[in-house]
């Protein structure tokens, strides 16, 4: 079958979304610019456990898991039932609900360094709060950053994207490298007094060097700053408590997001006591109408419990690990090794790519991503995994991996995607030099 005859629903139903919402979808990476229009599916109508279902009819399996939150599975009873149960008695109220007071006891108990919480919904509120607060306690303006941290002004006026944003704020907020302490030293004495926090990714690419998060602790506090942990990726991933469970550096303040709730809307920032009651004793404001919605609240509790169960992290990161290995593998006998490499520490990882002759890295991750739809998986090539997903889907996506690395060969060798790639090419926002 043609797959412009296989994805017909997809591309009409994009058509009619490109009149009504820009790109056409309420998030940049779910956006058909992300996948390889017109051999992609390019909107799901359901999905279950770990597979998911595009408005065509086709199945799925899905390493994207919604961008990170579901961490558990689609659908999955346990969460969906406490859900429902929830909703017979009620979403939003005019005054807190007990629900809220025992998942901030629950979240104290799991995640380090949480002395108090504060409920909000998405990741870039939840790394805006903490900014907020460390900025009130340290009396300073300068935020040092490292990683991704969502669309707030004071973060995303730091990068390319930053139209609409007045330049002044772009000046407080001054981005560092990733395990380079002597360049955050530098940026400490370059703006010596003058900085509240560090807000970093703890984990990015293969992770943090031997004793760079500790050292890096010690670095911020000796300069009378906090340290405030992105876990909005990291959180509930690698551990419940993300790196700062994995490593054993708390933090002065943290954002946790994405897989708290499998799916459903809920971020937290939480931290050192004395720094978050300033959100009552000095007004830092940090409100929302539907931070305490209960469905969410319900949501979390459930999927928390899950968890929590024994060996739930550790089957994910030996899935994760076997998956690395397969690819490695498949790179290694295909001999694409210059071009394609495994990153990311498990179960958050999966391949990258690298200019080779006259294609750049978005021609072999399009070869890529095309490659593994027509093989039934759903992939950005770095991967999230859920606790639905097994040995059976890992061999799966090893296989249509293998099939991706031979096409991507082809290109290489020719010096062209022509005739390969038979979709469009993708877009991304952000993108690499």
């Amino acid at each position: 079958m043609e797959n412009a005859a296989r994805f017909r629903e997809s591309d009409e139903l994009l058509k009619r979304a490109l009149k009504v919402t820009p790109l056409g979808a309420q998030t940049f990476s779910k956006s058909y610019r992300y996948f390889p229009r017109g051999n992609a599916p390019l909107f799901l109508e359901k999905g279950k456990g770990c597979r998911v279902w595009d408005v065509d009819g086709y199945c799925f399996v899905d390493y994207i898991c919604a961008l990170g939150p579901v961490t558990v599975g689609y659908h999955d009873e346990r969460v969906d039932s406490a859900v429902i149960a929830q909703l017979e008695k009620g979403v939003s109220f005019s005054q807190p609900t007990p629900l809220e007071v025992t998942l901030a006891e629950k979240l104290t108990r799991v995640l380090p360094g949480a002395e108090m919480v504060r409920f909000v919904k998405n990741g870039s509120d939840a790394t805006t709060a903490a900014v907020r607060l460390a900025r009130a306690h340290t009396e300073r303006d300068i935020v040092l950053c490292s990683g991704y941290h969502g669309m707030h002004d004071w973060y995303i006026s730091s990068t390319t994207n930053d139209a609409g944003i007045p330049g002044a704020i772009s000046e407080m907020t001054v981005a560092f490298p990733y395990n380079d302490i002597a360049a955050l030293k530098a940026l400490f004495s370059q703006y010596a007094g003058r900085v509240a926090c560090v807000i970093m990714e703890p984990i990015q690419g293969e992770g943090p060097r031997d004793g760079y998060l500790a050292e890096l602790a010690d670095v911020v506090h000796e300069n009378g700053a906090l340290l405030i942990f992105d876990e909005v990726v990291s959180g509930f991933r690698y551990a419940i408590g993300g790196a700062s469970e994995l490593f054993g550096v708390t933090p002065d303040l943290a954002a946790y997001g994405k897989g708290i709730a499998n799916g459903l809307p809920l971020s937290v920032v939480v931290g050192r006591r004395d720094v978050m009651e300033l959100i009552a004793e000095k007004a830092v404001f940090i409100s929302t109408t539907f931070g305490g919605e209960t469905l969410s609240i319900a949501a979390a509790l459930a999927t928390i419990e899950i968890l929590e169960k024994p060996g739930v992290f550790k089957t994910l990161r030996d899935l994760g690990n076997k998956m690395l290995l397969g690819l490695e593998e498949s790179i290694s006998r295909l001999k694409i090794g210059g071009a394609v490499a495994t990153t990311g520490l498990s179960p958050h990882a999966g391949v990258k790519f690298e200019a080779s002759g006259g294609l750049d890295y978005l021609d072999l991750t399009s070869v890529f991503e095309q490659e593994m739809i027509n093989e039934g998986i759903l992939t950005y090539g770095i991967t999230n995994l859920n606790t639905s997903h097994g040995e059976r889907e890992i061999e799966q996506y090893v296989a249509a991996a293998e099939k991706a690395f031979s096409a991507i060969k082809k290109a290489i060798d020719t010096d062209t995607i022509s005739g390969i790639l038979t979709g469009a090419k993708i877009e991304p926002v952000f993108r690499r030099n």
